[in-house]
């Protein structure tokens, strides 16, 4: 999910042919694409989990965007998160999911039993009824797909639709309790009813954190919490007749080399000053899912430092300027950035990590096979086997067999996050450190943290070429637990709040500045979790800054799709990004 991809899956699991569109072009479901002349209950539920799963991976990109796991490419909130935000979750909930959802109601009978069909159709619309009114605020529902009656349907408090989508959720659960799949094809549990429903008291969960019912949140029940119970869609390795492999890695993995660009913030708060040197340095252990996350083809980044060796300790190399392959090298800090924790990772950073900051809004140059790539987690490409200490032997190292190519590492077979263990820990850490209780919130941080390790680490398996001497140093249990420690002593020594500098950077990182960190850290690949977040709390409060001075309001909801403002007049489009969702308690970000 490179911030300039998202995709929109929109045919039957029979077809598998997937769509992408790009983040500058607005693509809009118009018209039914899918004409069925039977309303075949299966071939029904098919289109509902593709068409899930597309929403929800338009959720994840836009999060991300958000919260720094990936880039926002542009410099402006209002001209980012348009009329385009959200519009292929629009469509797929209103133009295929409730119709859908519908016909499987009225064909479900005692002598056609369809329990299981529609405990899963409900329990992913009201996912995707929450998302929406978490992005948008007042959405259609009581008058939607009835034009008969409404043929201009009104929007409807979105608060009213968040208790409509919790006893859409309960009603899911009554129908998973005790069915049988049958003829259904359950692209994400296998037919597993139990998991259903801790996927569905998982989402109760989500809803009660997000309302501020921290009570509720603290003693759910039967949620996720093993990685054997995480629902993600799974992608194939198939090029053609279909294309079934990740998205990132149809980006990434290509004859030109690498398309999008990954996160400077996220890379560098991984990496830390040294990487795997970091203990010489007396620096505290890099995170050991970064060479899982991101992959090099880069010793040393324009205008950035590098480490290389020549037969003793580390020393420092520093990268010279290149306009041609990095533009902003041969520029001079932005004014309103110099003098913060950003002044130095701005444009580039360390060890050859390769990426782009918050509102870079510059064109590609020819950086294909310089720039840093998706690794084998979640999108199935490679593994960084890459050493952070160069040998030197008398000429600079450079990376003559780590670069992208078509068919590398686990050649696509990743997944789509949605809910993963580590999420449900988070929730609970989070509404503990709300309610003030810093003890019990540090158990669920460090159990979401081992959680979120332990499922990267075992994506290492899909790339048969890696290098093993790194795998086995990056999946070390002396390194990870090294990790893990000096993670949660930071945690505990964090003070419960902490006041801001004279720039609006936090003076010292509280607790839920260090939470939010780590939460960003687990939700990559995923990220719809992040824009919540940021809203709700504040916080983390050392997110990238944007590049441009002054980048308009960061959005508190995003505008409607144009396809619906200028279908239905009932709907009036927003003028600006101000407009608070119900939970929504105003509290703001100082790096936005």
């Amino acid at each position: 999910m490179k911030n300039i991809y998202k995709f929109l899956i929109l045919t039957l699991v029979a077809s598998g042919t997937m769509f992408y569109s790009c983040e500058t072009i607005e693509l809009e479901k118009l018209a039914n694409p899918i004409a069925l002349t039977e309303a075949d209950p299966d071939l029904l539920l098919n289109r509902i989990q593709n068409d899930f799963n597309g929403s929800m991976a338009e959720f994840n990109f836009e999060g991300s965007t958000t919260g720094r796991i990936l880039v926002m490419g542009t410099r402006n909130y209002f001209a980012r998160y348009g009329s385009g935000t959200v519009s292929t979750s629009w469509n797929n909930l209103y133009a295929d999911m409730l119709p859908d959802i519908k016909a499987i109601e009225l064909a479900h009978s005692a002598d056609n039993d369809l329990s299981y069909h529609l405990g899963m159709a409900k329990a992913m619309q009201a996912t995707v009824m929450m998302n929406l009114v978490d992005y948008l605020g007042d959405i259609v529902f009581s008058e939607a797909n009835n034009p008969g009656e409404f043929p201009s349907p009104s929007l409807d408090d979105d608060a009213a639709v968040y208790t409509a989508a919790r006893a859409l959720l309960d009603e899911a659960a009554a129908y998973m309790s005790g069915a049988s799949a049958g003829t259904a094809t359950d692209l994400y549990y296998d037919g597993d009813a139990d998991k259903w429903i801790k996927f569905i008291n998982t989402m109760k969960m989500r809803a009660d954190l997000t309302t501020g019912n921290y009570s509720g949140v603290i003693n759910a029940t039967n949620v996720i919490s093993s990685t054997a119970d995480d629902l993600e869609y799974k992608f194939g390795t198939q090029l053609i007749g279909p294309n079934t492999r990740h998205p990132d890695y149809n980006s990434d993995y290509t004859s030109s080399g690498t398309s999008g660009y990954e996160s400077n913030w996220l890379m560098s708060l991984m990496v830390g000053q040294y990487g795997d040197a970091n203990d010489f340095y007396g620096e505290p252990q890099s995170d050991p899912r970064r060479r899982f996350y991101f992959y090099r083809q880069n010793w040393v980044t324009p205008n950035n430092y590098a480490l290389y060796s020549a037969g003793g300790d580390p020393i420092i190399y520093d990268g010279a300027e290149n306009g041609e392959t990095l533009q902003c090298s041969i520029q001079t800090v932005p004014t309103h950035l110099e003098f913060t924790p950003d002044e130095p990772t701005w444009c580039s950073i360390q060890l050859g990590y390769w990426g782009r900051s918050h509102g870079n809004d510059e064109g590609t140059p020819p950086d294909g096979f310089l720039k840093t790539a998706s690794g084998v987690y979640p999108s199935a490409g490679s593994f960084d086997g890459a050493p952070d200490v160069f040998e030197y032997t008398g000429t600079f190292p450079n990376y003559d067999e780590q670069f992208v190519a078509l068919g590398a590492g686990g050649v696509g077979a990743g997944v789509e996050p949605i809910m993963l263990a580590s999420f449900a820990d988070f929730y609970r850490a989070e509404a503990y450190l709300a309610t003030s209780d810093a003890v019990n919130a540090a158990v669920y941080l460090e159990a979401a943290i081992t959680k979120s390790i332990a499922k990267v680490q075992s994506f290492g398996a899909l790339d048969g070429a890696a290098n093993s001497t790194e795998m086995a140093s990056a999946m070390d249990p002396a390194r990870i637990a090294t990790f893990i420690a000096e993670t949660m002593a930071a945690f505990d020594a964090a003070p419960m709040t902490s006041a801001l500098d004279g720039f609006g950077w936090p003076v010292e990182k509280d607790k839920m500045d260090i939470l939010g960190e780590q939460l960003a850290v687990a939700q990559y690949g995923a990220g719809n979790d992040m824009f919540n977040f940021i809203r709700r709390t504040g916080h983390p409060r050392t997110l990238h800054r944007s590049l441009e001075g002054s980048p308009g309001l960061f959005p508190r909801s995003v505008l409607y799709p144009a396809s619906e403002v200028s279908a239905n007049p009932s709907v009036d489009q927003k003028t600006d990004l101000s407009t608070q969702v119900f939970w929504d308690q105003g509290v703001t970000n100082p790096a936005n």
